[in-house]
């Protein structure tokens, strides 16, 4: 996908355009109000804040799409603006401000770096200032979706008499971008990771780990449907839920390599391992444990690092 395409998106996403400019809003006092964009992408979110009354914005960005951003500016008479060209977290001297806001959200929240991005912005800010987005809270439920599985699961209808199973499970240790209906999940979603993303909370660390137990009704258990919830400022949000209103965003989907039948009284508990440490990049793990009466039925171990392939 190129980068205009990303940003096309984005920009495309009214609700999401609707919520940012209602907690910017909200935190903004006109004529006093400093800010700082991190992964400022076209400037859209420092051109509503200068909109609605923003002292200055500074506009930080490491991709040529800074460029575009000054054009847009200029374009629309935006002023007030000084743009840096460099990653955010690799500013030795950050100017201080009273508000950070970065929306580096992806379909899983954590994969283009926010939490290290919004750990780093503290560096920003003056004494009393705030962060946007101040939350975020992961959710995870399983899904019942023999379609979807198959879809994704198609290696021994291949046919030509050809054993693909290595490409199978390569394939299966994998996030799929998917689009789950409320109606295909087995059980009401648990969250498993809430984030506190304001200055004067300890910071949330890149390596992180919940195990959470679902009860669900007699299902047939094909993945995992994650999804995450994003407070902007008090009372408003962005959600990624499978019962939302849609987004450019979707659910992530993560396979089993084997369906779980699940009869009256079972359990499932799901081990979600999260880790965006920079020297990693991205490594998620989920681990699905089938108990019935108390006792281990089976249990499936998956790793997005062995969904890539090997030299």
């Amino acid at each position: 996908m190129s980068e205009i395409e990303l940003h096309r998106k984005l920009l495309g996403d009214a609700g999401r355009n609707q919520a940012f400019h209602a907690a910017l809003k909200q935190v903004i006092t006109p004529g006093v109000t400093t800010v700082a964009d991190l992964g400022a992408g076209t400037g859209f979110l420092s051109f509503l804040a200068r909109r609605l009354g923003a002292k200055h914005c500074h506009l930080v960005e490491y991709s040529e799409a800074l460029a575009l951003a000054q054009t847009l500016a200029r374009a629309n008479g935006i002023t007030g603006l000084q743009f840096t060209h460099a990653h955010s977290g690799e500013i030795a001297n950050p100017p201080r401000v009273d508000l950070v806001i970065s929306e580096t959200l992806g379909n899983y929240a954590l994969e283009e770096g926010l939490l290290e991005t919004l750990v780093d912005a503290r560096r920003y800010l003056k004494p009393g200032g705030a962060i946007m987005p101040c939350r975020l809270q992961q959710f995870v439920a399983p899904v019942s979706d023999p379609s979807l599985q198959r879809e994704i699961d198609l290696w021994s209808t291949v046919g030509f008499d050809l054993n693909l199973d290595a490409a199978r499970v390569v394939s299966l240790n994998n996030l799929y971008v998917r689009r789950v209906p409320p109606t295909h999940l087995a059980a009401p979603g648990a969250c498993w990771d809430d984030l506190d993303f304001s200055p004067k909370s300890p910071p949330p660390l890149s390596r992180r780990q919940q195990k959470v137990s679902f009860a669900p009704a007699p299902h047939t258990v094909h993945g995992l449907a994650l999804w995450w919830v994003c407070t902007l400022a008090p009372g408003v949000d962005i959600s990624t839920a499978p019962d939302a209103a849609p987004t450019h965003w979707d659910q992530v989907y993560l396979p089993l390599l084997e369906a779980i039948t699940l009869q009256q009284g079972d359990a499932l508990q799901v081990t979600l391992t999260s880790d965006t440490r920079p020297d990693v990049g991205l490594r998620l793990q989920w681990r699905v444990t089938h108990q019935r009466a108390g006792k281990r039925i089976s249990e499936q171990s998956l790793d997005s690092f062995r969904g890539r392939l090997q030299a």
